[in-house]
């Protein structure tokens, strides 16, 4: 059981999806951990971006990954777990 584990570990620490998702909560959690950071990064955008600021974070979020997930990845082959 936890060499199956271990071995799908593996593999999904390859995938740029999975990649892309473990920055994502990095950001989340540096974010949620000062609560004083993100109205600080609001205030430097000006007033008329601040909209199109949130579209485009909502989006990279969402697509990033999902774009990566469809990417050809070669390196991602499953491996056996003697490896």
């Amino acid at each position: 059981m936890i060499t199956r584990i271990l071995t799908e570990l593996r593999t999904l620490q390859r995938y740029w999806s999975v990649r892309l998702a473990a920055l994502a909560a990095l950001i989340a959690a540096w974010l949620v951990s000062d609560p004083t950071v993100l109205p600080r990064l609001v205030d430097t955008l000006p007033e008329a971006w601040r909209p199109v600021a949130s579209i485009l974070v909502g989006f990279a979020t969402f697509a990033l990954p999902t774009i990566a997930r469809w990417l050809p990845q070669p390196g991602a082959a499953p491996t056996e777990a003697g490896e």
